[in-house]
C-alpha cells in the first residue's frame, strides 16, 4: 500500500509540534515545516504559532486555520506536541511536571475540543501521534464516534533519530552509541532505527478513510520493539509481554 492510494484531497489537518524545540514550537521553523510539506505533497499549507498546552489558545489556532484553509471545519487533527521524558518521576520538579502534562495530556484535550466544538457532526477524524494517555484517546473514542463519527486512536512512535534524541543515539565522536545499537538489535522489522518517514505513513494510514473502522487503538510504530523500556538509570528493562 503507497500514499498514492491514501488519498486526503480536499482533507483539512492540523498537525501540532510541527516546528518543535524543546516541546514549543518555533514559529519560523514551523513555516519551513509547513513549505516542506506543501512541496512534498503538493497541498495548501499554512504555519500557526502558539503555546498550545495553554487555555485559550486552541480556539485561535482552530480558527485561524479554518480561515486560512477558508472552510468551516477541520477532518484531521494529529497531536504531535510533546516534551520526552527525562530523570525520575521522584525527582520531577513540579515545574517538570506541568511543562510535561502540559504538553503530553492537556496539549491532547485543548486542542481536540476546539476541533470538534467548530466541526459539524459528522466531520472529522482525530489521531493522537504520540503516546499519550491510553485512557485519554479511549474516552474520547466514545464519547466522539456513534455521535459525531469521529475515530480517536494512540499512535505510539517508536525511537527515531530526531534532534532531541540525537544525544542518545549517537557518542560525542559521531558513531552509534550503545543504546542505539540495543535498539536496532532488539527490532523484530527491518534491521535499522525507524525513520520519521515511517511514522509519517503511519499517521497518514491512521487518519485515511482506509482507517475508518479503526478507533480506540494503541498503535506502536516501533519496529516491534514498544515493550523494551529505557531506564531513567540508563539501564534497559524488558516489561513482561
Amino acid at each position: 500500500m503507497t500514499r498514492d492510494n491514501l488519498s486526503l484531497d480536499g482533507k483539512s489537518a492540523i498537525i501540532t509540534g510541527s516546528g518543535r524545540e524543546n516541546g514549543h514550537c518555533s514559529k519560523p521553523r514551523a513555516e519551513r515545516v509547513a513549505k516542506d510539506i506543501a512541496n512534498e505533497y503538493g497541498s495548501q499549507d499554512t504555519a500557526l504559532h502558539g503555546a498550545v498546552d495553554v487555555p485559550g489558545t486552541s480556539d485561535r489556532l482552530v480558527k485561524e486555520a479554518l480561515a486560512a484553509f477558508d472552510v468551516d471545519h477541520i477532518d484531521i487533527l494529529v497531536n504531535n506536541s510533546g516534551v520526552a521524558a527525562t530523570g525520575g518521576l521522584l525527582e520531577a520538579t513540579p515545574e517538570q511536571l506541568q511543562s510535561k502534562f502540559g504538553l503530553n495530556v492537556f496539549e491532547t484535550v485543548y486542542m481536540t475540543k476546539s476541533v470538534v466544538g467548530m466541526s459539524p457532526p459528522e466531520g472529522g477524524s482525530y489521531a493522537a501521534s504520540k503516546a499519550a494517555q491510553d485512557s485519554i484517546t479511549a474516552s474520547f473514542a466514545g464519547e466522539l464516534g456513534t455521535s459525531r463519527g469521529i475515530t480517536a486512536n494512540n499512535l505510539a512512535p517508536g525511537p527515531v533519530p530526531t534532534d532531541k534524541a540525537k544525544p542518545f543515539l549517537e557518542n560525542s565522536d559521531g558513531n552509534a552509541s550503545a543504546i542505539h545499537d540495543h535498539l536496532v538489535s532488539v527490532t523484530r522489522a527491518a534491521n535499522r532505527m525507524g525513520t520519521l518517514e515511517d511514522i509519517a505513513d503511519a499517521a497518514l494510514l491512521i487518519v485515511s478513510e482506509k482507517a475508518r473502522r479503526v478507533t480506540a487503538q494503541f498503535i506502536s510504530v516501533s519496529g516491534g520493539i514498544n515493550g523494551t523500556m529505557y531506564t531513567s538509570k540508563g539501564e534497559f528493562a524488558e516489561k513482561a509481554s
